[in-house]
């Protein structure tokens, strides 16, 4: 490990699931899982004690280790009361959830990306957990797909071309970081966070997370786009 390794967090509660997402994670150098749990109870004791950098965390898990058939944790909760609590860490959902309502939630509290355990992510993980750490948000494409199937959203306020163009790169790679992003339009990066701003204020989201999710639910973007 280098002396900047990207610390992460991993709650599984099945075991043979969790040893699999920590074995891909550690093929990428730059990443250093410095704790495991597998329940509900043990995500905020973790966070608090070892200040990761990434929190990647399943959805559907027993509140207590001790009683794997009783209660399940309360996800939205618990991962709102990690953001607020610590703003520079980036929360991962790695899930078998496709419930659109649930993925909506858990964007607008800032959760940044979304995994489905049915994802072909062998190769990607480590790679896409970097990403985030280092800016981006991600939606696994079986969750794209769900989101665009969805009933529309009516919009809001009319996007300007301009702020469009920064629509169009933020869905086709929300991963990237925001000066890769910036980059890629050919505009300076103080620039694109103006435009951000404004998206943000148009569609009235909080974040990141829940302005993709709004804009893929409204069909911005797409060239099957219905007005």
């Amino acid at each position: 490990m280098t002396a900047a390794s990207i610390r992460v967090v991993v709650i599984d509660d099945h075991l043979v699931t969790r040893e699999g997402i920590v074995s891909l994670l550690r093929q990428n150098p730059n990443l250093e899982v410095v704790a495991e749990g597998c329940a509900g109870e043990h995500i905020l004791p973790l966070v608090k004690e070892y200040r990761p950098d990434v929190l990647l965390t399943d959805l559907q898990m027993p509140l207590r280790a001790i009683e794997p058939q009783g209660r399940l944790f309360s996800p939205v909760s618990t991962l709102e009361r990690v953001v607020e609590s610590y703003p520079g860490m980036a929360v991962i959902v790695i899930s078998q959830e496709q419930d659109v309502w649930t993925i909506g939630s858990l964007a607008e509290i800032g959760v940044k990306g979304y995994f489905l355990k049915s994802d072909q992510f062998t190769k990607t993980i480590g790679v896409v957990v970097q990403q985030i750490h280092e800016g981006g948000s991600y939606f696994s494409p079986l969750v794209v797909e769900i989101i665009k199937a969805s009933p529309r959203l009516k919009r809001n306020l009319p996007l300007s071309d301009a702020e469009m163009r920064v629509v169009h790169v933020l869905l086709r790679s929300p991963e990237l970081s925001r000066e890769v992003q910036a980059a890629n339009l050919h505009i300076s990066l103080s620039t694109f966070h103006k435009h951000i701003t404004s998206i943000f204020g148009k569609l009235d989201v909080p974040n990141m997370e829940s302005c993709l999710l709004k804009v893929m639910r409204m069909g911005l973007g797409y060239k099957d786009e219905a007005d």
